[in-house]
C-alpha cells in the first residue's frame, strides 16, 4: 500500500506562526526546522522543495519517528515537517500550518504478506497503521 500525504509545518500554539493557517516553502528559510532525518522519503521532499525555492534548510533537529517531530516543535524546539496524519494526536499542542507555494507531498510504503504466518508484532503494527493512516484502510 502507498499512502501519499501533504506534509506540514508545525509550532507550538504560542509561536508568532500560530497565527496564520499556511506558510509558503520560501518562509522557511533560516527557520530551525525540525524533520525526519537524511534518507526518508519525508526529508528528500523538503530538501526538494527548499532546493527549488534556492535555500538549503537550516535542520535543528532530526528524529526517525514522526510524533516525536511534533513533540519537539511543541517545546518551542523549531517548526516541524512533518506529514498531516502525524499531527491529529498533537493538535493540542501544536498550531498546523499547510505548506505551500508549492505544496510538499511525501509518499509512504507498507508492505506484508497477504498470507501465511503473521507474527503477533506484525499484526499490532499493521492494525496500528491501518487506525492512523487514514488512506491505508
Amino acid at each position: 500500500m502507498v499512502i501519499d500525504q501533504a506534509l506540514v509545518a508545525a509550532v507550538p500554539h504560542d509561536h508568532a506562526l500560530a497565527g496564520q493557517r499556511s506558510i509558503i516553502v520560501p518562509e522557511l528559510k533560516g527557520r530551525s526546522l525540525i524533520c525526519l532525518p537524511m534518507g526518508t522519503g519525508l526529508r528528500a521532499a523538503l530538501e526538494e522543495a527548499c532546493a527549488g525555492a534556492g535555500f538549503a534548510p537550516r535542520v535543528a533537529f532530526e528524529a526517525s519517528e514522526p510524533h516525536v517531530l511534533g513533540h519537539l516543535a511543541a517545546r518551542g524546539l523549531g517548526t516541524a515537517i512533518l506529514p498531516e496524519s502525524a499531527v491529529a494526536s498533537a493538535r493540542s499542542e501544536l498550531h498546523v500550518l499547510e505548506l505551500t507555494g508549492p505544496g510538499i507531498r511525501a509518499r509512504m510504503g507498507l508492505v506484508w504478506r497477504a498470507s501465511g504466518a503473521v507474527s503477533p508484532a506484525a499484526r499490532a503494527f499493521i492494525a496500528h497503521a491501518r487506525r492512523h493512516l487514514p488512506d491505508l484502510g
